[in-house]
């Protein structure tokens, strides 16, 4: 089985060999989008389209309940079950949420279904099923891909869907925890930002008290701001890196660098430092804005031995300060995109 670099090499390839343009020209309306544009997406994912012998099927019966006739635009297959549906529309239409609601109900009544695609042609959205609601959809698409901006990332992830290797299992289990993350980051904030009486009482516990009252809990609350947090944060970075049974450790050398490029992006006026931050995986360490792993400007990989930078997909060698400046024009490029 080929290895990730290799399907990214081949559909790099593939889509560059693909004359966008013309086929937008040509779908002018939803028949010839999927004709021009959808068709040659999915056989670049080698996804080959046919009623039989194929795994893109069209026109697939996806009934409500008494309401027969409704087809999903595309279906595909494994192991003859449908796993993956696809709603077309017509291309430079701005998919919406009544488009959403269609392929949700498409989805529910696709019993095998796990995975839901919506595109106009140009931008392909990728669902799966939400956890929180029963059958339906996440109103969240876990991946987009988008002609308009087509990176090494992007690319990276769209290789999970190549036909000879793709795995919906792990894709799917990807996306939930994506989204729990996202979600414990949200719950987070909202408790920080405003927190609730058992959080300070929680708080105030730690600090040996025994009767909490009203005065004691405004002063609490009011000393739960970004100036505390960022202390705290500070202190269990120290606490984390020191600790081999957290998994992640966050080096002196990542923190080094990520301050350097945290320098370098602070010169541009578009750019608000605050918004600055990062991510400590195993292995990688990713620079971010708006604390967002989806606006990722690089990763680093620093190890004792090896200190390298990762943009759109290529890994650059950083052997010191001097080579991390003369990116400076990339990673400023990057972060402008992605804000």
């Amino acid at each position: 089985m080929a290895n990730i670099l290799q399907i990214v090499k081949e559909i790099r390839k593939s889509l560059s060999n693909f004359d966008i343009l013309k086929g937008m020209e040509l779908s002018d309306n939803e028949a010839k989008t999927r004709m021009y544009l959808v068709e040659p997406f999915f056989e670049c994912l080698r996804f080959n389209r046919g009623f039989e012998n194929s795994n893109l099927v069209p026109e697939f019966d996806a009934d409500f309940a008494n309401l027969k006739g409704k087809k999903v635009d595309y279906a595909i297959l494994f192991r003859n079950k449908p796993e993956i549906i696809v709603e077309v529309k017509k291309c430079n239409v701005k998919l919406n949420n009544k488009h959403l609601a269609q392929l949700n109900e498409y989805f529910n009544n696709t019993n095998d279904s796990k995975i839901g695609i919506l595109t106009n042609g140009i931008q392909y959205e990728f669902y799966c099923r939400n956890n929180n609601a029963g059958f339906s959809l996440h109103p969240t698409p876990f991946y987009v891909f988008d002609w308009d901006n087509i990176d090494g990332s992007q690319l990276e992830k769209l290789a999970e869907f190549y036909a000879t290797s793709i795995d919906t299992k792990n894709i799917i289990e990807s996306a939930q925890e994506t989204f729990f993350m996202e979600g414990f980051e949200e719950a987070l904030f909202k408790e920080l930002a405003s927190p609730s009486r058992d959080f300070v009482k929680a708080i105030f516990s730690h600090m040996n008290g025994s009767r909490l009252t009203e005065n004691i809990e405004k002063q609490i609350t009011e000393l739960i701001n970004s100036v505390s947090l960022k202390s705290a944060l500070d202190r269990l970075i120290i606490k984390e890196s020191t600790n081999a049974n957290s998994g992640v450790i966050t080096t002196e050398d990542e923190l080094k660098v990520f301050h350097v490029i945290k320098t370098i992006l602070a010169q541009h006026k578009q750019i608000d430092t605050n918004s600055i931050g990062y991510k400590d995986f195993k292995g990688k360490f990713s620079i971010i804005i708006d604390d967002n792993q989806k606006k990722k400007v690089c990763d680093l990989y620093i190890t004792h031995t090896s200190h390298k930078i990762e943009i759109d997909g290529e890994k650059i060698d950083i052997p010191d300060i001097d080579s991390i400046v003369k990116l400076k024009k990339r990673l400023i490029d990057k972060a402008i995109s992605i804000i």
